[in-house]
């Protein structure tokens, strides 16, 4: 007996041991559960966080993270270093024509001093480019005189093209002033440090600001006769992004010509308000635009496939189904790109827009049944009939990229202003950003653009 009660005593501290472990073990698994769910009410927040940031709306271009894992060392070598594309003309310089010749020849020589120096005709060229020694401001006085037309008695005052008539800076200031702000997108203290500094020239800030004003005056001009380009285009790119104005929120639209006119426009509305300021309430013509509902009036839209990729993708990891549209998406895509490269003639296009629209219809009702796809099929289906448009306008492209082209220099000026301060300032801001983007994009110089049109209204306008 005493051999049973020693093993039931031995037993019974073991099974204590084992509940002890057991109830540690128990204490040990809800503090893993809790710190488990603590990480992935995290990661719920990171993802919202980075879905703000990173979205089927989000170009590839503004995209910093690359999708999956970061690519090794290897694998970057594989795919080649980053460089120009093929055909790319290079970086070397054609060597110019010298505007002077200078003889260099030493006096003396260059190790022991001495003046007996002979010339062994022998002379090695050496070309250089260079800039001019610091301009600074030149102040002219113009004695403008007054005069009378003897044939029909007119009195007036004499004209100058480098003269303004109101204001005491000149048209080459004027210009030089704005390029720094808009062109090399300076911020007014930085470029009157810069004018001070290049040219010794001492100007406030309200003064650079009322040079702005003053050229987008004479900008806004252009800027009305350019509303007619507009509405006188074939068709419309069309894109908007949001601004601010002293802390409220607007909308900076972009309206891109087939002929690379540009017009900015900052609004309050980010609706059809808008749409029919610019291209008027009869608006019949195509336009190129992405999936905003205040475009869903119009009857002849090309929607933008670039975005339309990007909807898809966003869903191709969710199921095997989600993958297979991907794909489908993608080869209507590369489908449509061949044909259009084959340059077919105005039957082929029309028929051929049958045969894709009934093609992607067909995708609609074949995914429409997966309930995790339903956002992107929905999307798909609002754009039916709309996917293939530019098959019925040569030269028209299948993406709105060239309007986001145009939209992104007033997205890095947004980030380096942080908002408008005033309405007229953002007023002023589209008059002259307009016209630059115009004569960029049209091959001109602006500089020389910008001058003319200053001269011709500031100081030869009889205005």
């Amino acid at each position: 007996m005493d051999g049973i009660q020693y093993w039931s005593e031995e037993f019974i501290q073991h099974i204590k041991k084992q509940e002890i472990k057991i109830q540690n073990l128990e204490k040990e698994y809800q503090e893993v559960s809790k710190e488990n769910q603590e990480l992935k009410e995290k990661i719920d927040i990171l993802k919202k966080k980075l879905a703000y940031y990173e979205n089927a709306h989000t170009p590839p271009s503004a995209r910093k993270l690359s999708e999956g894992k970061i690519q090794d060392t290897k694998k970057s070598d594989e795919m080649g270093k980053r460089g120009a594309p093929k055909g790319h003309r290079g970086a070397t310089r054609l060597k110019p024509e010298p505007d002077e010749i200078v003889d260099v020849v030493a006096k003396e020589c260059e190790r022991c001093g001495s003046k007996k120096i002979q010339d062994l005709d022998e002379v090695e060229k050496n070309t250089i480019e260079d800039l001019p020694p610091l301009k600074k401001i030149k102040v002219t006085r113009f004695d403008q005189h007054k005069v009378k037309c003897l044939d029909c008695g007119h009195g007036f005052i004499s004209k100058h093209p480098d003269c303004p008539q109101v204001g005491n800076f000149g048209i080459y200031l004027l210009v030089y002033v704005t390029i720094l702000k808009f062109h090399l997108r300076g911020v007014l203290r930085k470029i009157q440090d810069f004018l001070f500094y290049d040219n010794n020239f001492e100007i406030s800030t309200k003064g650079i600001h009322d040079i702005l004003l003053r050229v987008g005056d004479v900008c806004k001009i252009s800027y009305e006769k350019s509303i007619e380009q507009i509405r006188n285009a074939a068709w419309v790119h069309i894109d908007e992004t949001g601004v601010k104005i002293n802390g409220e929120k607007f909308w900076l639209w972009i309206f891109r010509t087939n002929n690379n006119e540009i017009l900015v426009v900052i609004h309050k509305s980010r609706g059809r308000t808008v749409l029919n300021e610019i291209l008027g309430p009869d608006w019949d013509k195509p336009i190129v635009v992405d999936g905003w509902k205040a475009y869903w009036k119009y009857r002849i839209v090309q929607r933008c496939w670039a975005h339309l990729l990007r909807e898809i993708d966003a869903f191709k990891d969710v199921s095997d189904e989600g993958k297979q549209l991907s794909e489908t998406i993608h080869n209507c895509f590369d489908s449509l790109k061949e044909f259009l490269e084959k340059n077919p003639s105005m039957s082929e296009r029309v028929k051929q827009k049958t045969i894709f629209d009934n093609e992607l219809k067909d995708i609609v009702e074949k995914y429409s049944k997966c309930k995790e796809l339903r956002k992107p099929i929905k999307y798909l289906q609002n754009g039916l009939g709309k996917w293939y448009t530019c098959l019925l306008f040569p030269g028209m492209e299948p993406t709105n990229n060239l309007g986001e082209q145009a939209m992104r220099e007033h997205v890095i000026m947004r980030k380096i202003i942080g908002c408008f301060r005033s309405k007229n300032g953002a007023k002023n801001y589209q008059y002259i950003a307009s016209l630059l983007a115009t004569w960029k994009l049209q091959d001109k110089n602006i500089f020389e653009e910008l001058e003319n049109l200053l001269r011709q209204e500031l100081c030869l306008s009889s205005s």
